[in-house]
C-alpha cells in the first residue's frame, strides 16, 4: 500500500532504519522519501556493498543501509547532500512535495525553524517519551527511573519543543533480553508508534491531534551518566 499523502524526511540514523523497515514490513510505504546527509556518496557505496543478514532480527536490522531498503522496496527517493533540515535546499525540496504529512526522522540537535512551518505541511515526529510528562532529552531513562515504564508519543511538530498536538502514544514493557536501548530499543518503540499513526490515518482518512495538558508538562535535559547507569542497572535487574 502506497500512502499518497505521506513523505519521509530521512536522516542517516538508526531511527530512520527502524521506521523504514517497520513500514516495509507492514507494506505501508511512503509515497516518497527525502534522504539528506553530508555523506550521500558513502550511503550509496554502503547500499551497493551490503549483504543482507540472514539472522532473525527481533527489532530491526541496524546494519541495513537506508538506500538498500528503499531500492529493494522500490520506494522513490530524492537525495540531498546536506544534513541541515533548515537549509535552503531542504526548504526548496519540502516546498515542492505534494504530500501534506511529512514523517520527520532528523538528526539529533536540529530543530525545525519557523520558515519550515510556513510551507503548509504537517510534520509528524515520534518522541521517545510520554508527553507532556516527559518532554526534552533522554526521557526514556527518566520515565523508567520514575515509573518503571517506557513510552513514545507521536505529535505534530510545532515551534515549541515537544509541545505539538498529540496524535497517539503507547507504553512499553522492559525488553525481555539485553538490547542497546539508545540505538535499537528506542528507535524500535518509535517505529511501533509510527505504525499506529499510519493505522489511524487509514482508519479515519486523516490524522487528528489533541492539545497537550500544560499543567502536566515537565521538561528534562540530557541525563547525567550516573543516573543513566542507575537506569541501566534497574533495567538489567528486571531482565534477570
Amino acid at each position: 500500500m502506497i500512502l499518497e499523502e505521506f513523505a519521509l524526511l530521512a536522516s542517516d540514523t538508526a531511527r530512520t532504519k527502524a521506521y523504514l523497515q517497520a513500514m516495509i514490513f507492514e507494506e505501508k510505504y511512503p509515497k516518497i522519501c527525502i534522504v539528506y546527509s553530508d555523506y550521500i556518496l558513502q550511503m550509496q557505496e554502503d547500499a551497493k556493498s551490503y549483504r543482507k543478514n540472514t539472522g532473525d532480527e527481533k527489532y530491526f536490522d541496524i546494519d541495513m543501509p537506508i538506500l538498500y531498503s528503499l531500492e529493494k522496496a522500490e520506494i522513490p527517493y530524492i537525495l540531498v547532500d546536506n544534513k541541515d533540515i533548515n537549509s535552503e535546499r531542504m526548504k526548496h525540496v519540502i516546498q515542492g512535495l505534494e504530500q501534506i504529512y511529512l514523517i520527520y526522522s532528523g538528526y539529533g540537535g536540529y530543530i525545525l525553524k519557523s520558515h519550515l512551518f510556513r510551507l503548509n505541511k504537517k510534520y509528524i515526529h515520534v518522541h521517545a517519551g510520554l508527553l507532556p510528562q516527559y518532554r526534552g532529552s533522554t526521557t526514556i531513562y527518566y520515565s523508567y527511573l520514575q515509573e518503571k515504564i517506557f513510552g513514545a508519543t507521536a505529535i505534530f511538530l510545532s515551534e515549541g519543543i515537544d509541545e505539538g498536538e498529540i496524535i497517539v502514544q503507547e507504553t512499553f514493557s522492559v525488553p525481555e533480553k539485553q538490547v542497546d536501548i539508545d540505538y535499537i530499543f528506542e528507535p524500535y518503540i518509535r517505529s511501533k508508534v509510527l505504525i499506529k499513526v499510519i493505522d489511524q490515518y487509514l482508519e479515519k482518512g486523516k490524522l487528528i491531534g489533541h492539545p497537550q495538558m500544560k499543567s502536566e508538562a515537565e521538561t528534562y535535559f540530557i541525563i547525567h551518566p550516573v543516573l543513566k547507569h542507575l537506569a541501566m542497572l534497574a533495567i538489567e535487574k528486571k531482565q534477570r
